[in-house]
């Protein structure tokens, strides 16, 4: 029942809960002046980038596999809601940060959720 559920999301994804130590992101943040959240979304893409069932996505009533994975944010928007932002996935911190910044930027100034 639950597969048929996920199945027929209209945005399907999977949610994980696990309590981690981000001590070692925190120093990060604090030596390299890089958002905590954009660290804590990398480090679930890099996670994610290494299982293959990740790559997997129900479209209609298929599953298709993707060849990248994107990692989704919240971001409160200049409305003082929230949207929702995906960001592609990439290996290199330095693109993956430049694409958060700017696309969260985007869509706190937008108001318009980013897939």
């Amino acid at each position: 029942m639950a597969f048929e559920l996920w199945m027929d999301a209209p945005n399907p994804m999977v949610t994980f809960f696990k309590i981690l130590d981000v001590t070692p992101l925190i120093k990060i943040n604090k030596k390299r002046k890089l958002k905590f959240n954009m660290l804590l979304d990398y480090c679930i893409g890099k996670a994610a980038s290494g299982v293959k069932e990740f790559y997997i996505l129900p479209v209609g009533h298929e599953l298709v596999q993707y060849d990248s994975i994107a990692v989704n944010t919240i971001v409160k928007n200049k409305e003082g809601e929230v949207s929702s932002c995906d960001i592609l996935f990439t290996e290199d911190l330095a693109k993956f940060n430049q694409d958060y910044l700017r696309y969260t930027m985007q869509v706190a100034d937008s108001c318009e959720n980013r897939a």
